[in-house]
């Protein structure tokens, strides 16, 4: 049964926002109640778009009444040419895990995000780093797609690699055949595993125990609870290791995800909030209503606002945003410590205890959408010097064009055009005899030769009027547009002018 109510044939035909569509490929059971998927471009075997090991993308799975989201992360070693690979365990009462692994199977259509994550090796691996990766059930699937990659490495620059791994029991562990393939001979890859089934759990101390001496030059990385991830990090922060040598992601449990979607919160989570909240946009300069029962994201996308966002549940750090004042809560776990005091919060778990200021809320709406500008505010006068500003500079640019349709026009004689024709890219000539056109401001004059002089006529001695022709229009480059001759600009002085003529040919 569908615990959608759909199948992939209802699936609408235009992806929705900041996804694509890709294509299942492969179903494989890894271990009991967990499937790999692998993912395609449509009609191919190619992944849909890079990645780097460790990151994760993000499933948009439509139902009847809303657009469920859940970020997997990528197993594969990052090779492009491969699809990409997402490992699935079932859930207890999980909607989507159930609906992946009852009904998806290999031509099934889904809609996914693009790779994201800072989840992923350093960029430089000098000779003799050590890694040490810990993991929690299926904590591990970020961490093989790494391991897979590292296995790729020469030897002489593959680093010493440690793996610290819990599971229910021995059948449990998620990739338990691929990671002993990896290296049977513990030639650069050591593993413990953690067995609860066997009273054997896996803390942050015993961890570090066995890493020893060697724990401040490594690089951290763990994968699994929220809880994994406060202990062991205030661990290694005693011991020394470096910020930007703790690398971490977190899970959130389906019960956290159950409270989210359906906008559950603790009773001491609404403490000092009730009723309407006003959620402030300092770069809009918009007052928005809020509910404590919401998250900012929520609140925003109510509002037009599209703000970035992937997994919803406050693992992946995508949806975040700075309060500038106000209180949210909770603040989210996936936030570095710097992130947490210059203000960023994860607006897709944080919800206002109050009336709050958001730096920005990501896309503005358009249309009719309600956003009322705070009067008085820097933003609403910056949006109104800006609203000036594109006044002038539309104004500016509408005079360009009719200057530039202007310039578009040849006002030469058609006996010069043919000449200026054969000699193009060479500066042209300005008429002898005709009239000087004034510059408009800004402009730069061409250069022109200097003019021949005309010849003193004898004082009673009335010139012969010279029958000009009309000026040739030269269209646009392929311009269908009959031309229309512009008129040629009289002279700024008073001099004698010469009599009209008589006819004037219409141009062909």
């Amino acid at each position: 049964m569908n615990p959608l109510g759909e199948s992939s044939s209802d699936l609408p035909i235009i992806s929705p926002p900041n996804m694509l569509p890709v294509q299942v490929v492969l179903r494989e059971e890894v271990a009991p109640e967990v499937i790999t998927l692998s993912l395609a471009m449509p009609g191919s075997e190619q992944a849909p778009s890079p990645y780097l090991p460790g990151q994760f993308v993000t499933l948009a799975i439509p139902t009847p009444r809303q657009m469920i989201h859940r970020a997997y992360s990528l197993i594969g070693n990052g090779d492009p040419h491969q699809p990409w690979q997402i490992t699935v365990k079932r859930l207890q009462q999980g909607t989507v895990s159930s609906y992946l692994y009852d009904v998806v199977e290999p031509g099934t259509l889904l809609y996914a995000s693009l790779p994201r994550g800072t989840f992923t090796l350093p960029a430089d691996l000098p000779p003799g780093s050590l890694l040490v990766f810990v993991a929690v059930g299926s904590g591990i699937t970020p961490i093989m797609g790494m391991l897979s990659a590292l296995a790729l490495l020469p030897a002489a620059r593959r680093p010493q690699v440690r793996l610290h791994y819990a599971s229910r029991s021995p059948n449990e562990i998620i990739f338990r055949h691929d990671l002993r393939k990896l290296d049977p001979r513990e030639q650069w890859l050591r593993q413990w595993h953690y067995l609860s089934s066997d009273g054997n759990r896996l803390t942050p101390e015993a961890v570090v125990a066995k890493v020893g001496a060697l724990t401040p030059r490594a690089h951290w990385y763990m994968c699994g609870p929220d809880t994994l991830k406060r202990d062991l990090q205030g661990l290694l922060e005693e011991y020394g290791v470096p910020d930007e040598q703790i690398h971490a992601e977190i899970f959130v449990s389906q019960a956290a995800r159950a409270g989210s979607a359906s906008g559950r919160v603790g009773s001491g989570a609404l403490a000092g909030a009730k009723g309407s909240l006003k959620l402030s946009v300092q770069e809009t300069g918009a007052a928005l209503n809020a509910s404590p029962n919401e998250t900012l994201l929520e609140a925003l996308e109510r509002q037009g606002y599209r703000p970035e966002f992937s997994c919803r549940a406050g693992a992946c750090g995508a949806c975040k945003l700075r309060v500038l004042s106000g209180q949210v809560s909770p603040v989210g776990e996936a936030l570095s410590a710097a992130e947490k005091r210059a203000g960023y919060v994860l607006s897709c778990v944080a919800r206002p205890q109050g009336d709050v200021t958001i730096a920005s809320g990501g896309r503005a709406p358009a249309g009719d959408v309600q956003a009322v500008a705070v009067p008085g505010s820097g933003a609403a006068r910056s949006r109104r010097d800006t609203i000036t500003r594109l006044r002038a500079a539309t104004v500016l640019a509408v005079g360009g064009l009719v200057f530039g349709a202007w310039t578009l026009t040849n006002h030469m004689p058609a006996s010069l055009v043919t000449a200026s024709s054969s000699n193009a890219g060479a500066p042209t000539s300005a008429p002898t005899d005709g009239p000087t056109a004034t510059l408009q401001p800004g402009t730069t004059a061409q250069p022109t030769q200097a003019p021949t002089p005309k010849p003193t006529l004898p004082p009673g001695t009335t010139a012969t009027p010279t029958k000009v022709p009309a000026p040739t229009a030269t269209p646009r480059p392929g311009s269908t547009a009959t031309p229309v001759p512009t008129n040629t600009p009289k002279p700024p002085t008073p001099t004698p002018k010469p009599p009209k003529p008589t006819a004037t040919s219409k141009p062909s």
